[in-house]
């Protein structure tokens, strides 16, 4: 990062959002992310947020070949360029516990513990259910439509499907078997009238799509996480869990969702019962069938539910007209949110309730940020700065913390916004944000 650190390396990109600018803005400003990956964040002219943004995409161009060049995963940055000789940079590094904020803010989650996951991505499948396959399962039936679906490939062996065994600490079905042994890659298309479409067979080999739907990676961020929460599945197939390595994907539908064999499904469930993982989804699977034989050979897919999200959380704010008193009537509780509100709120009926773990306050919705420290299963808090700054300088951060998030409410002060994240790093003994000033 130290090439960083040099502003002549920015100079390109400070002269490229000038030209971009309108001709009558003296000074522009763009405060967001840099990186290989995406890039986001918003631009000020003269002070203001602008009627309209850049003209072209010569800074955005600039930037991105200023990532590739670098070999940029994400920083933040401040861009200051004027016409009448300003061209400043302030370079927001970030420690590998801070994430920024989907969508451009700079900083988003400060993970407290090393390693930590929500409490949902910490649950585990439950080993003490017992299932067989569905008497639908025919692997012979399986591997004539797979040969016929795709003659030429070269099919694994049966030392490629011990060594995913041995990692699952599970045996596979004889239908996933079946599927690899008479192809290890191709796809399997039907077509636009038939029942199910297809898919494209995942290599055994393939650890991008697993490891996408493993529970430390499937959620885009802690703060998404934190919100997560799931319920029994109300037909009793699926175990309600953010994911597991025995949801095993055997096929993907080229837009980065997958076709997962199920092999610890609940009580009512078949295993190797095939689930849809969604990409956008933070946690879960739906049902699609009770066996590959019935999904590929027969055409026939299931209803499409799954474990019921959301079933522990509450969004108090003006649009739902729920109510803290409300949320109070709910002993399950888990995730408490709070949105746009006309006056703050008053945590009092909720103070030592045993299974609260997240509360998500948007910037100014907390009456009192000390109530914050009666909440004993609390593992994630995003609040603004003002209600940070009186936990903080009462020394009441709660200790239980696993992770925290500071909403800016549209605040656009990124250095107090850092000043306030180092301060909560530094009580965890965290690595910090270091900004670096280019003049």
């Amino acid at each position: 990062m130290s090439a960083l650190r040099d502003l002549t390396v920015w100079l390109p990109a400070l002269e490229a959002q000038l030209r971009d600018a309108p001709p009558d803005i003296d000074l522009v400003e763009y405060t967001g992310t840099v990186g290989q990956g995406s890039m986001g964040g918003f631009h000020r002219m003269d002070g203001k947020d602008p009627d309209q943004g850049l003209s072209g995409h010569d800074w955005f161009e600039e930037l991105f070949t200023l990532a590739k060049q670098f070999d940029i995963e994400c920083v933040g940055v401040v861009l200051r360029s004027s016409r009448s000789g300003i061209r400043e940079v302030d370079l927001i590094e970030l420690p590998a516990c801070v994430t920024s904020r989907p969508g451009g803010g700079v900083v988003g989650t400060l993970v407290l513990q090393d390693g930590a996951l929500p409490a949902l991505y910490r649950r585990r499948p439950d080993p003490t259910v017992i299932a067989h396959p569905a008497h639908s399962a025919d692997p012979a039936a399986l591997a004539r439509l797979i040969a016929q679906k795709i003659p030429d490939t070269t099919p694994a062996d049966a030392e490629q499907l011990a060594a995913v065994e041995a990692q699952l600490g599970v045996p596979l079905t004889d239908e996933v078997r079946a599927i690899y042994l008479t192809a290890g890659r191709g796809e399997i298309i039907f077509g636009e009238d038939a029942g199910f479409y297809g898919m494209e067979l995942i290599p055994l080999d393939d650890t991008e799509f697993r490891r996408w739907y493993l529970p430390e990676t499937r959620m885009l961020d802690w703060q998404f996480g934190a919100m997560e929460t799931l319920g029994p599945d109300p037909a009793g197939r699926i175990q309600p869990l953010a994911g597991t390595p025995l949801w095993f994907p055997v096929g993907h539908d080229w837009g980065g969702n997958v076709y997962a064999a199920d092999l610890t499904p609940a009580e009512h469930g078949h295993r190797g019962q095939v689930i849809f993982l969604d990409h956008e989804q933070n946690a879960g699977a739906t049902y699609l069938g009770e066996s590959f034989t019935e999904l590929l050979v027969h055409g026939r897919e299931g209803d499409g539910t799954g474990p019921a999200g959301g079933t522990a959380t509450v969004y108090v704010n003006d649009g739902t007209g729920n109510t803290i008193a409300d949320a109070a009537q709910k002993t399950d509780l888990e995730v408490l949110s709070l949105g746009r509100l006309d006056s703050p709120v008053d945590l009092g009926p909720l103070l030592d309730h045993p299974r609260i773990r997240t509360i998500d306050a948007a910037a100014g919705t907390l009456a009192d940020p000390l109530q914050l420290t009666r909440f004993p299963a609390l593992a994630y808090v995003s609040m603004g700065l003002t209600e940070w700054r009186i936990l903080l300088d009462a020394g009441q951060a709660p200790r239980q913390l696993l992770a925290a998030g500071i909403d800016t409410g549209g605040d656009h002060d990124l250095a107090a916004t850092t000043t306030t994240a180092n301060d909560i790093l530094r009580l965890w003994g965290r690595p910090l944000i270091e900004t670096t000033r280019l003049r």
